[in-house]
């Protein structure tokens, strides 16, 4: 269908529709595509776009839409508990903050938040993940304001935790 209604831009790697809001996503399955409606490619410096394509490129790269598709259906399985609806809330953002620093990677942190901003309105489909959307509050302050990497003595600390956390019981019960 995305066929009929959109039109191949190979030099962006994507499919343009003709829709004056904008909005970026990708459609995963077995040929995955990345959209971009004409009212981004409006709003959108080439720099922007670039970044905001790296992102989709990021949730098909990842099949991110797995992951998704399993925690709708846990949530679905399980309206009534909370946790099933926090799940599918976290996990959404997660898979966009990770699209986001994989974007990072190529792009600068203006480039990438100035392009979450333009496209925040834009509503993707249900079965889509979008730059745009939910949580972009949250994503910009994490672009924008970074967190320093931890200590180094930090490190050493979780590592060695890491390895001592199960050898534990091991020597509580070899012990006489």
């Amino acid at each position: 269908m995305l066929t009929l209604v959109g039109e191949p831009a190979p030099e962006y790697g994507a499919t343009i529709v003709d829709h004056g809001i904008p909005a970026v996503y990708c459609l995963a399955g077995r040929r995955a595509r990345v959209v971009v409606t004409s009212g981004a490619l409006d709003v959108l410096s080439e720099e922007q776009l670039r970044a905001v394509l790296d992102h989709e490129r990021a949730h098909i790269a990842g099949r991110h839409h797995l992951l998704k598709i399993l925690v709708d259906a846990f949530s679905r399985a399980f309206r009534g508990l909370p946790l099933a609806r926090h799940a599918k809330e976290q996990t959404n953002l997660l898979l966009e903050m990770i699209a986001d620093d994989r974007a990072l990677r190529h792009h600068s942190r203006d480039a990438l938040a100035t392009a979450m901003c333009e496209v925040a309105a834009g509503r993707a489909p249900a079965a889509a993940l979008g730059a745009g959307g939910s949580g972009v509050l949250i994503r910009l302050r994490r672009v924008l304001a970074p967190q320093p990497r931890p200590h180094r003595v930090a490190w050493l600390g979780i590592v060695g935790a890491t390895v001592v956390a199960p050898l534990l019981p091991l020597t509580v019960a070899c012990v006489p």
